[in-house]
């Protein structure tokens, strides 16, 4: 998938997620969208779990309880395709699920990416 028609999808989504991940690729974040799709019943579970455990844990988090929400609400789709915007060196780091086919994208979450103290053990 092209840079720009990635940029596209995620404007057709309204959120503030939706936006951050748009303006992080045409900052010129790094992004991937994974081969394979993966079961959307498995993505609820996974994601639900990592969403209690960002909250726990008092990770920052941008749209992850609006995605698990959506995700369960796609669950008629059967399997979506994983993509991620971000990575090593970026302060937030977007998962995306989109469409079996690419053509929309279902859900988007973001994770900070705070870095441990390191003059802690």
């Amino acid at each position: 998938m092209e840079r720009e028609a990635l940029v596209i999808l995620l404007g057709a989504e309204a959120g503030d997620v939706y936006v951050a991940c748009r303006d992080a690729l045409r900052a010129g974040y790094d992004f991937k969208i994974f081969g394979g799709t993966v079961p959307v019943g498995d993505l609820v579970t996974t994601y639900h779990r990592r969403e209690r455990h960002t909250r726990t844990r008092g990770i920052r988090t941008l749209g992850f309880v609006q995605a698990v929400n959506r995700l369960a609400s796609a669950e008629g789709l059967g399997e979506l395709l994983l993509g991620q915007v971000g990575g090593a060196g970026t302060a937030w780091v977007y998962q995306l699920f989109l469409t079996p086919d690419g053509s929309r994208v279902v859900a988007c979450l973001a994770v900070h990416q705070a870095r441990e103290d390191s003059s802690c053990p």
